[in-house]
C-alpha cells in the first residue's frame, strides 16, 4: 500500500539522537535500524496514510516510560517541541487503531532471534514458559473489563488477565505472544461487552479473549510460536496449567517438546506400579524413600508414571525444603502457608530429579518480567478506555522488555534493573523549568561576558555567576521543579 500525503518530519527526538546528544537515546535508534522496525511496521501494514510516520510515534511512545511520563496527555501539556510536534490527537488515533501488533511482535522477535543467535543455544536450554499476570482497572467503563482473582494479592479486582508466552534462552528471557481472558462476571455499571469478529483484525482478540479459557490460549500461542520459527527443548509452567490433558496436547504439538511442571492436588490420579493415586496419595506412598540430593540440598524422590489416558511415560519428583525466589510483602496480603512437600512433573523420563528442578526453576524470569514490566516499563498503565489501546500498551511493554533484553545480552549488564536505571540517567530527559533555567544560565553568561569585555575588566567573571546561581537556588524553587 501507498503512503500518501505524509509529512515529510522527522521529529526533533530523531534529530537530537543522530546527532549523539543521548547516549541511551542513541542505542535506542540504532536499535530500531538494527532491528528493522520501520520495515516490519510497514510489512504488517501497520501505516499511516498522512500526517507523521508509524515508527516516528512509535518511537516516541516506546520512550515515554524512559521518560518517566505516565500518558500522551502528559507528554504533550510538556510542550516538548524539540522532542516531536504531534498532537496529542495523533498519538490517540494511533494507539486506538487495529493494529496487526501481534504480526509486528513475531517479526521483530525473529530479527531479535536472528541478532543475539538464540539457535546457538542448544534446543534443550531454549524454554517456552508459559504464565499469566493480572492488570487491575480502576475504570468500569474500560472497554471489556471483567473481574479476576489476582494471587500476587490475594483478591478479586477488576481488570484484565494477560497471557503471555516467553522464551529463555539461557541467557535473557524474551516475550514473544499475549493474549487477553476475560472472566465471567463484570461491573454492573460496565458497557455492553464489545467483541469482534473473529475473521477481522479488529476482532479476533477480544473474540479469542471471550471464548476461549486461559489453558485454550496457552495452547494456541505454544503452536503459533512454533509456526513462526521458535522452537524450544521444554514448556515450562505452574501448578495453575498443570492439567493432564493439557500436558498431552502440549506433546501432541511437537515430539521434541517436552513439559515441566509444577503440581498441584487435584482429581487426577496417576498410575504407578499398576495402582491409580492421586497426588497426595502418591507422595504418601514414597515419602519414606526421600533422601537429600546433594546438588540442589533439598529432599527428593522420583517416581515413573503414567497420566490418566496416556501411555507415555512421565517423572514426578516429590522433594521437601523447596523454596520459590521471594516476592515483595504486600500489606494487606494474608500470609500463605508454606507447603510442607512439593512435586514437580517432567515428560522427558530421561532426567534426572536435580535437573528436573533445575530446569524448572528457570520458569522464574517470566515473574521478573511482569514485575519489572509493571513497575518500569508500562506495563497495565495505559488510562484509554479502547481495549486496542490496551492491547498496544501491552504490546509496548513487551516490546520495551525485550529491546532492553537484547541490549543487556548484547553489552552484558548485570542486572535488567540496573541496565534500566543506566538508561533512565543517560536519558537525561530535559524538564521545561530546567530548560528555562538553562535559559537563564545563558543568558547570565553572555552579560557578564560583555559587560567584562565592555569595562575591559580582566577578572575572571566565573565566581560572580556561581554566586549568583547560588543566591538564586536558595531564593527560587525553579531547580528540579515541573510548572
Amino acid at each position: 500500500m501507498c503512503i500518501t500525503n505524509r509529512t515529510k518530519f522527522k521529529g526533533e527526538i530523531e534529530n537530537y539522537l543522530r546527532n549523539g546528544h543521548s547516549t541511551f537515546d542513541s542505542k535506542i535508534d540504532q536499535t530500531f535500524s538494527c532491528l528493522k522496525v520501520k520495515t516490519w511496521l510497514s510489512r504488517t501494514n501497520i501505516i499511516k496514510k498522512d500526517g507523521y510516520h508509524a515508527s516516528h510515534l512509535l518511537f516516541v511512545l516506546f520512550m515515554l516510560p524512559i521518560f518517566k511520563i505516565n500518558s500522551v496527555n502528559g507528554f504533550c501539556k510538556k510542550h516538548w517541541h524539540h522532542w516531536s510536534i504531534s498532537k496529542k490527537d495523533t498519538f490517540y488515533r494511533f494507539k486506538h487503531n487495529a493494529y496487526r501488533w501481534r504480526t509486528f511482535m513475531y517479526k521483530l522477535m525473529s530479527q531479535i532471534s536472528k541478532a543475539v543467535a538464540f539457535e546457538k543455544n542448544s534446543i534443550k536450554e531454549r524454554y517456552f514458559i508459559v504464565d499469566d499476570s493480572v492488570i487491575a482497572k480502576r475504570g468500569k467503563h474500560i472497554e471489556n473489563v471483567s473481574y479476576h482473582y489476582d494471587h500476587s494479592i490475594g483478591k478479586t479486582v477488576l481488570g484484565y488477565c494477560i497471557v503471555t508466552l516467553g522464551m529463555f534462552t539461557g541467557k535473557g528471557f524474551y516475550p514473544i505472544d499475549f493474549a487477553y481472558n476475560f472472566g465471567q462476571k463484570r461491573h454492573s455499571d460496565s458497557p455492553d461487552e464489545n467483541i469482534g469478529d473473529p475473521r477481522s483484525i479488529s476482532g479476533q482478540r477480544s473474540f479469542e479473549a471471550k471464548h476461549y479459557s486461559k489453558l485454550d490460549l496457552a495452547l494456541m500461542m505454544i503452536e503459533r510460536a512454533i509456526n513462526n520459527g521458535f522452537t524450544a527443548g521444554y514448556v515450562l509452567f505452574d501448578s495453575w496449567y498443570a492439567w493432564p490433558a493439557v500436558i498431552k496436547k502440549v506433546r501432541a504439538i511437537k515430539d521434541d517438546l517436552h513439559v515441566i511442571c509444577r503440581l498441584k492436588e487435584n482429581p487426577s490420579k496417576y498410575h504407578y506400579r499398576g495402582k491409580r493415586y492421586r497426588l497426595s496419595e502418591l507422595y504418601q506412598k514414597v515419602k519414606s524413600q526421600l533422601k537429600k540430593d546433594n546438588k540442589t540440598g533439598l529432599l527428593l524422590k522420583r517416581v515413573t508414571v503414567k497420566l490418566p489416558d496416556y501411555d507415555q511415560e512421565s517423572v514426578i519428583v516429590f522433594a521437601k525444603g523447596y523454596r520459590e525466589p521471594k516476592k515483595d510483602n504486600l500489606k494487606g496480603k494474608k500470609k500463605t502457608k508454606e507447603s510442607k512437600w512439593d512435586a514437580f512433573l517432567s515428560t522427558d523420563t530421561r532426567l534426572h530429579a536435580s535437573s528436573i528442578i533445575k530446569k524448572y526453576i528457570k520458569r522464574w524470569p517470566v515473574e521478573v518480567c511482569f514485575k519489572e514490566c509493571k513497575q518500569l516499563l508500562g506495563f497495565g498503565k495505559e488510562q484509554s478506555n479502547s481495549f486496542n489501546a490496551q492491547v498496544f500498551s501491552t504490546t509496548a511493554s513487551f516490546m520495551r522488555y525485550s529491546l532492553i533484553s537484547y541490549l543487556n545480552e548484547t553489552e552484558r549488564h548485570s542486572t535488567l534493573g540496573s541496565l534500566f536505571e543506566t538508561l533512565v540517567d543517560d536519558t537525561a530527559v530535559t524538564t521545561y523549568a530546567q530548560r528555562l533555567w538553562d535559559f537563564f544560565q545563558g543568558l547570565f553568561k553572555t552579560s557578564f561576558s560583555k559587560i567584562f569585555d565592555l569595562f575591559n575588566i580582566k577578572d575572571d567573571f566565573q565566581p560572580y555567576l556561581d554566586s549568583l546561581t547560588r543566591a538564586l537556588k536558595a531564593s527560587t524553587p525553579i531547580i528540579g521543579c515541573e510548572t
